[in-house]
């Protein structure tokens, strides 16, 4: 009786031990999308093609396009890539060329993954040629950033989630939603005194949709964001700033992006 007392009390004292042991353990890493290897024919090295050298690598995108709008899409791109005189983003996405692309961008996104990576490169450049940063005598001084910045939302709602799970489109929707929370905190802190509240709330309810910020409800873009930028998302969920850890983000990954182009 008193052996089988023993043995019993040996069994429990192993399994709480073997219990403190498995909490010890570190949690095993998540392998992110990106990290995984594409098999085929694959666009190499794609956050190359959001910085400010992307002209050099941008007609490698020619060919991923469909042959029926290859035509479209390769005037659009040399456009996009020699916009001249710094004009506001309103008025040169408002011009006849500026609605060419716009439609052009949307039959991308409803596209392939690989069209849809080749319009957010087009987004990323209109960003880099237009100007978005308010003015003081601007009569709606965020009237530029908030298009910059719905032109980056419309990316994000079709392939941000989706993307963040797709070893091409990870980092860039990563990318995006930091550029987009920058541009909407431009947004925000554009009038002379004081805050844009409606810009704010505007970024904040889109962020939140595709993010998800209940860390037992976030998205996959959610998820992807916590473990490469977990500052930024602190700060989402709990910070006075919200948009901040997004905008400082984007600021170091993208530090040409201004709002001030060169001409």
């Amino acid at each position: 009786m008193e052996k089988r007392i023993l043995a019993g009390l040996v069994a429990a004292g192993s399994l709480v031990v073997g219990a403190v042991g498995a909490r010890m353990l570190p949690a095993p890493r998540v392998r992110l999308a990106e990290e995984i290897v594409d098999e085929g024919p694959r666009i190499v090295e794609p956050m190359q093609f959001l910085g400010k050298g992307a002209g050099l690598r941008a007609p490698e995108l020619d060919a991923w396009v469909a042959a029926e709008r290859r035509p479209r899409f390769k005037a659009l791109r040399e456009l996009a890539f020699h916009v001249a005189g710094c004009p506001g983003t309103v008025e040169w996405v408002d011009s006849a060329e500026g609605q060419r692309l716009e439609r052009l961008l949307g039959e991308l996104r409803g596209g392939t993954r690989e069209e849809a990576f080749a319009s957010l490169v087009l987004v990323f450049q209109i960003a880099r040629t237009t100007e978005w940063k308010p003015g003081i005598l601007t009569q709606t001084p965020e009237a530029n950033a908030e298009r910059m910045a719905g032109l980056v939302a419309d990316w994000l709602r079709a392939w941000g989630v989706r993307g963040s799970r797709d070893p091409l489109l990870a980092e860039p929707a990563r990318a995006a939603i930091l550029v987009y929370g920058r541009l909407m905190r431009t947004a925000q802190q554009s009038p002379v005194i004081g805050t844009n509240s409606a810009s704010y709330q505007r970024g904040l309810k889109t962020i939140e949709e595709l993010v998800g910020i209940d860390a037992g409800r976030r998205t996959a873009l959610g998820e992807a964001l916590q473990a490469r930028h977990p500052e930024a998302m602190r700060k989402l969920v709990g910070d006075m700033d919200r948009l901040r850890g997004l905008d400082d983000e984007a600021r170091t990954m993208f530090p040409d992006l201004t709002g001030e182009c060169d001409g």
